[in-house]
């Protein structure tokens, strides 16, 4: 139980070494969730979009084929930030920061990628209520989650530190975060042949 509980506190702000190698590792495990949330939110050229939770950077690398307007990603991590900024040099704008205290302007980005991240939200949806403070009307964001019906089976998930979700859970995440009901969706998607995973697509009303 104690590896547990230092994954899960690595999963939640990676340190150190450990927190690199875990960045890579996960890198891996996510390059399909990743491919799917990317489909969704669908960047189009020009547009100004956010990577919340943006660990490594890999998502952003992968941004960059859409010729969007400005890519943005932020992480709590210092260690993920500069990770990132080794693989992205100047194609992005990279802030170690809160995810519920986000150093940006109401309504300045088009499109928002959260994957991974809402596992560490507060009861009170901060980062969900951050990530619709600063789309624009119309603008939209991701959100990833591994269903609760695998994370329940793995001890790191039960060290406390995560919050867990199935589909209901997370469509009252991102309505409880100011998003309206009418504007969410949430898809239950196989991401391996034993895991499912949800895709939650929400859009500020205009």
């Amino acid at each position: 139980m104690r590896f547990a509980g230092s994954l899960a506190r690595q999963l939640s702000h990676p340190r150190g070494q450990s927190g690199r190698l875990l960045g890579s590792a996960m890198d891996l495990v996510n390059r399909r969730p990743l491919r799917l949330a990317l489909e969704r939110l669908a960047i189009e050229p020009g547009e100004d979009v956010l990577d919340a939770g943006c660990g490594t950077g890999a998502a952003l690398a992968q941004m960059r084929r859409s010729r969007p307007g400005s890519l943005t990603g932020v992480d709590r991590s210092e260690i993920m930030v500069a990770m990132a900024r080794r693989s992205l040099g100047t194609a992005a704008t990279l802030i170690p920061g809160d995810l519920a205290a986000m150093p940006f302007d109401d309504c300045c980005m088009d499109a928002a990628l959260a994957l991974n991240v809402l596992y560490f939200d507060d009861a009170e949806h901060g980062f969900v209520r951050e990530l619709h403070r600063v789309l624009r009307p119309g603008g939209r964001m991701v959100a990833y989650v591994t269903h609760r019906q695998a994370m329940d089976g793995w001890a790191f998930a039960r060290a406390g530190l995560h919050r867990l979700y199935d589909a209901p859970a997370l469509r009252d995440a991102l309505v409880g975060g100011g998003f309206a009901e009418a504007d969410v969706e949430v898809h239950d998607v196989a991401v391996t042949r034993s895991i499912r995973g949800l895709f939650g697509l929400a859009r500020r009303a205009g």
